[in-house]
């Protein structure tokens, strides 16, 4: 949104799948406006996330939707900048630079296949050979790379070779929290429930996070005024749940509407953030953000080394500990 006081951006993009109410079929374009800023939508198919074929096919026809889409697109952009979620965007923004004549600017919030191997998810070789050559094509062809993080330059440069002129750190995640439609009493409740002190991990459940190392700390500490709320969807949310059944003190809900996130965020007395040990420059939660701006501590179970254990340790916003022993 910063962008359009100076320029008069266009943004390409999908619809959300985390929620299935979002869910939607194919279409070429729709434009909405969101604050001013023109927003051009296009469709995919619509198979469930945990169905790894159907995400496959999702991930596929939006990019054929948004490389004609934007090959179509009036005016003609300037640049072209093209983020890494979904993976596959970096490769339509390429083909539409290069074909309108555009600059390129590459954004990398999370690095694949990388991230894919790190937490153990079955890529064949073959997919992931073919995956890093056009990563490297993205490299070398695009003008600029933004990263989220240190860390994340770091690895870029030490195992990719990227000059790291052409790399430049913006801590990317921070956002303004909209105006609450409610006052927020009944989320609040929801959340805390009868709990004296309640943590809070909000956001996607992913292979990232040591989540169950988390449920058998609070397993382990067997208090019922403590209590641990999960807010979100993702691909272990399910296994997670299963795993923490029998843990009064532990809560699951789904996500709130995006009006409401300052309410979420304040209801906590705690927020946690995971990264499993290996997957440092690899992602950096936006969760962290978030949790600063809404002024609460934060209990981090991260690598050492990432981002995010340097930036609570140097602002003294939180505790880290990269243990794996819940005790």
């Amino acid at each position: 949104m910063a962008l359009g006081s100076v320029c008069s951006p266009i943004v390409l993009s999908g619809r959300p799948s985390y929620n299935p109410e979002f869910r939607h079929g194919l279409y070429l374009s729709k434009t909405e406006f969101v604050d001013h800023v023109r927003v051009d939508r296009v469709g995919s198919t619509s198979y469930d996330r945990g169905f790894l074929l159907g995400r496959v096919l999702n991930y596929v026809t939006y990019l054929i939707l948004t490389v004609i889409r934007g090959l179509l697109m009036n005016p003609r952009p300037d640049v072209v900048i093209s983020m890494t979620d979904p993976p596959i965007a970096g490769f339509a923004g390429a083909i539409i630079s290069f074909f309108r004549r555009s600059s390129f600017i590459y954004f990398i919030q999370d690095l694949h296949p990388d991230l894919a191997y790190a937490v153990g998810l079955p890529i064949p070789k073959l997919i992931a050979q073919i995956w890093n050559f056009f990563n490297m094509l993205l490299f070398k062809y695009c003008d600029s790379i933004i990263v989220i993080g240190e860390d994340m330059k770091d690895l870029l440069v030490s195992s990719k070779g990227i000059d790291a002129n052409k790399i430049h750190v913006i801590r990317s995640g921070s956002v303004e929290f909209p105006s609450p439609k409610t006052d927020g009493a009944s989320i609040i409740r929801e959340i805390r429930k009868n709990y004296d002190f309640v943590a809070i991990h909000a956001g996607n459940l992913g292979y990232v996070g040591n989540f169950k190392l988390i449920i058998d700390a609070f397993r382990d500490l067997g208090s019922r005024s403590i209590g641990l709320v999960f807010v979100g969807q993702g691909t272990m949310k399910t296994e997670l749940m299963d795993y923490a059944k029998n843990v009064d003190s532990i809560n699951f809900i789904d996500f709130y509407p995006f009006d409401e996130l300052s309410h979420v965020y304040s209801a906590a007395d705690l927020h946690l953030i995971s990264i499993k040990k290996g997957l440092e420059g690899l992602v950096l939660p936006s969760k962290l953000y978030s949790a600063l701006k809404a002024e609460k501590p934060i209990f981090a179970n991260v690598p050492v080394t990432s981002d995010v254990a340097k930036i609570i340790k140097e602002y003294q916003c939180g505790v880290v500990t990269s243990t794996k022993d819940a005790s």
